[in-house]
């Protein structure tokens, strides 16, 4: 038996040793990946950027799918960040690398790095470097001298050394809303703001305060990144590109400035605050990219411009000006390029003649110009000129003005005079205006005056007169014509003659208020020319009255308007001034007068007057008193113009009124006839047995509205007995309705719908003739009784489908019966109507009797 237990054990020892081997082989293997981590760790920092690179342990080959490295940043031992890497089995063996940037400085304090793998569900221990933070001797803030952007958030830390203590951290130029101070250790102290502008002298002071009264800091530049715009290039030598831009001051102040480069040369090509730059370059006439860099601490703007530089040729301007053949009347200049370029270019220059203060511009064309010739220039004048060019294709900007030059035109002989003439008594008074500088060209030595007989030119007077005069009086004889000259003279010689021609008068030729016309003419080689002409009176003269024609008057309110028509010249005796109207009231005698300056005017409005009659006069005013008076008379009366006037509107809007209501009314009839009398609703009558039902209408019933109601439907079982009588079978009977008020009226013959009405006991009711039998028709509303009569009455009309109830030609109502229909039993064929006689069937009776 012990053998055989024996052999059955073998079998399962066999099996527990695979499985402690399997085991054990699985160990090694997690054991190996345990054991997987990072080794030669290296932590190293720019700014405040933290770098650490690692690389794996050799147990990390064995690794087969995404290994995981946790991360974990300290600051001042507090943890304050988390990451991780995940290394992929191709990455393992190579060295891996993390960076981090700390918002605070790394002088502020430590910062260290801690490192472990994880591998499924298994880590490694933890591997920490470690950047120590600066110990000073004395309080210290950082970071210092970094430049900021306006709008972020910057942390300044404030580092104590042992036995120090902290009061506060702040910065001058912001409140204390935008700041906030934490405690990071002991001896550091942090101070986090919102930068919201810029440094406005050389930085911005951060400052931090120790008890007692000891005060630290650094500098901050606080500024914006390379704001940059509009950029345009051309060129100005065809050998260069030249471009220019708007810079809003992006610049930091004074620590850092931004610089431009262009065409991504590294060569810096100009610096904050320039906005011009040059670079030189192939120009061909094709289109490209020119590009600028600009940059600074805070960033960096590129910006391009797309241009044929041989469109945009902006020229410098013309050296060397100058004032060649200087004459009287015209001058030559000439200037040069200093551009070699420009003397193949078709060019067009614009030359600005300064002249005492008004400026005028002339235009020359020309390949490569370089000289112009200015005419109808003022002798013995001083001038100042200056020059501009551009292309003549492809305008794309002036240059700018030259240098401007100066010079003076040669004299020459005055110009003409301006002369007049005035005859006064027996003389003849010669007057001539003294000549400008712009016209005497020179001093002014004398003037000489010649006079003849125009019947005697041969023989001719001459004098002289002395410069500072200007007029001659002359004795001649008025009534012979005479021709007279004057010319000025100075160095250079005699003006060109200014002749007048007096001709022969008679002063009793004259007479006061009549107007006379004075033609000047200039007496030229050719034709005359008008130079002025006067109208006037030798001696104005009173106006007689009733110069106002056509007078008339219009009442408009309170005012009253007169008006008259164009005065002619002829009726004028003197210059009109003005008009002035006199209103005289007759009730108190009272004047009142209102007037006008305008010698065109053909109106004038009296204001604000009463009731009553008035006299109204109009008069011109002229040098020699107030005259040509014209008057009319006329009654204002409001009261009653308004009250015709209000009476007429009032008629007119009655009218109006009731047309619009009729119009209305007409248009809108079928509908206010329906609201105001509906239509009388037709009753209907329905009796139902074996041969089907049939219907009674009653159309046109002449009642008043007062008695209208509605009419039930009546049904009538076929062969039901009747207080002891039976109906014959199927036997339908029709009834008639006399509306109210139709007693004893003739009726004519109608045939409406036969009705079948159901058969019901009918008690007798004392009042009614006896009748074998009654019936009695229930209703909500009331209760309609028929009762057959002992005699047949006259012949009633019929009732026929689609008829309406009217009066009978042979027919009539008993008088002083109640409101009934009448029946009939007879034999007759059920489908014809029945006749009536004198037996009654009730109608309801209005609860007002």
């Amino acid at each position: 038996m012990v053998l055989v237990k024996g052999i059955m054990m073998i079998p399962w020892l066999l099996l527990v040793s695979l499985f402690c081997k399997s085991t054990q082989d699985g160990n090694g293997q997690e054991s190996g990946v345990l054991h997987c981590g990072a080794q030669n760790l290296k932590l190293t920092n720019s700014s405040q950027m933290i770098l650490l690179t690692w690389e794996d342990t050799p147990s990390c080959s064995t690794v087969q799918d995404v290994l995981i490295y946790e991360l974990e940043v300290l600051i001042a031992d507090k943890k304050e960040h988390y990451d991780e890497v995940a290394v992929t089995p191709d990455q393992i063996g190579s060295t891996h690398s993390w960076n981090w940037k700390s918002y605070l400085a790394l002088e502020c304090a430590s910062h260290s790095v801690r490192l472990r793998s994880r591998y499924k569900n298994h880590t490694s221990q933890w591997n920490q470097e470690t950047l120590p933070g600066l110990e000073t001797s004395k309080a210290e803030v950082y970071p210092k001298g970094k430049h900021f952007q306006v709008g972020s958030t910057a942390t300044f830390c404030c580092v104590l050394p042992a036995g120090d203590v902290f009061d506060k951290m702040s910065l001058p130029e912001y409140s204390s809303a935008d700041m906030n101070t934490t405690r990071i250790s002991n001896q550091t102290y942090a101070l986090t703001v919102h930068l919201n502008q810029a440094s406005k002298y050389s930085c911005t002071d951060v400052k931090c305060e120790l008890n007692p009264d000891v005060v630290y800091g650094a500098c901050a530049y606080i500024g914006y990144p390379p704001n940059v715009t509009d950029l345009q290039c051309e060129t100005r030598d065809l050998q260069s590109v030249d471009c220019h831009w708007t810079d809003k001051d992006s610049s930091l102040p004074f620590k850092s400035v931004t610089e431009y480069h262009l065409l991504e040369s590294p060569t810096i090509c100009a610096k904050w605050p320039e906005t011009t730059c040059s670079q030189e370059v192939r120009v061909d006439a094709r289109e490209r990219n020119w590009t600028l860099t600009a940059s600074n601490p805070l960033g960096e703007v590129k910006l391009s411009d797309t241009a044929d530089l041989t469109k945009r040729v902006h020229m410098f301007p013309p050296e060397g000006v100058t004032a060649l053949s200087v004459n009287a009347r015209n001058v030559s200049l000439e200037w040069k390029w200093t551009v070699q370029q420009y003397y193949n270019l078709s060019l067009i220059c614009q030359v600005n003649i300064n002249n005492h203060g008004e400026n005028t511009i002339s235009e020359y064309f020309g390949v490569g110009l370089k000289f112009a010739v200015l005419n109808d220039l003022i002798p013995n004048w001083t001038y100042n000129v200056a020059i501009r060019c551009r292309t003549a294709q492809h305008f794309w900007k002036w240059s700018s003005w030259s240098t401007n030059v100066n010079f003076h035109t040669k004299g020459d002989v005055p110009d003409a005079l301006d002369v007049w003439m005035q005859v006064m008594d027996n003389q003849i008074i010669t007057i001539w205006k003294m000549p400008l500088a712009n016209q005497s060209h020179g001093h002014i030595e004398d003037y000489e005056v010649t006079w003849t007989k125009t019947t005697e030119r041969e023989r001719q007077n001459r004098t002289k007169v002395a410069p500072n005069n200007f007029s001659l009086a002359l004795s001649l004889d008025t009534t012979v014509g005479h021709i007279v000259t004057v010319t000025a003279r100075n160095i250079n010689g005699s003006s060109a003659p200014s002749t007048i021609t007096i001709p022969s008068s008679n002063p009793e030729n004259f007479k006061d208020g009549l107007r006379y016309t004075l033609s000047v003419y200039a007496c030229t080689q050719g034709a005359p020319v008008l130079l002025q002409r006067r109208e006037g009176y030798v001696g104005e003269k009173k106006i007689q009255d009733g110069l106002f024609k056509s007078v008339k008057g219009q009442q408009q309110d309170w005012d009253y308007e007169v008006s008259w028509e164009p005065i002619s010249r002829r009726e004028q005796t003197a210059f009109i001034q003005g008009y002035v109207l006199y209103c005289l009231d007759n009730n108190n005698n009272k004047v009142i007068n209102f007037s006008t300056d305008n010698p065109e005017a053909n109106s004038l409005t009296a204001r604000n007057l009463k009731n009553g009659s008035y006299i109204f006069t109009v008069k011109a005013r002229t040098a020699v008193g107030e005259c040509g008076a014209t008057s009319i008379t006329a009654t204002l009366n409001l009261l009653t113009d308004n009250l015709i006037g209000t009476v007429f509107i009032s008629l007119a809007a009655v009218f109006g009124l009731l047309s619009l209501i009729t119009i209305v009314c007409y248009r809108h009839w079928t509908c206010i006839k329906d609201t105001v009398y509906p239509p009388i609703p037709k009753p209907v009558l329905t009796s139902t047995g074996e041969h089907g039902c049939r219907n009674f209408q009653v159309d046109q019933c002449h009642y008043s509205e007062a008695d209208i109601m509605d009419v039930p439907e009546l049904y009538c079982r076929a062969g039901t007995p009747i207080n002891g009588f039976v109906s014959q079978e199927n036997m339908p009977f029709v009834f008639s309705q006399t509306p109210k008020g139709y007693y004893n009226q003739p009726l004519k013959k109608f045939t409406p719908p036969p009705l079948t009405l159901p058969s019901t006991a009918i008690p007798s009711q004392p009042g009614l003739p006896s009748s074998p039998f009654r019936r009695e028709f229930p209703n909500a509303s009331y209760n309609l009784i028929m009762q057959p009569g002992n005699q047949q009455s006259n012949f009633c009309p019929e009732l026929q489908e689609g008829m309406s109830l009217e009066r009978s030609s042979d027919g009539y109502q008993p008088h002083g019966h109640p409101e009934t229909f009448t029946t009939n039993q007879t034999e007759e064929d059920p489908d014809t109507p029945m006749s009536c006689v004198s037996t009654y069937i009730l109608l309801p009776q209005s609860s007002s009797r």
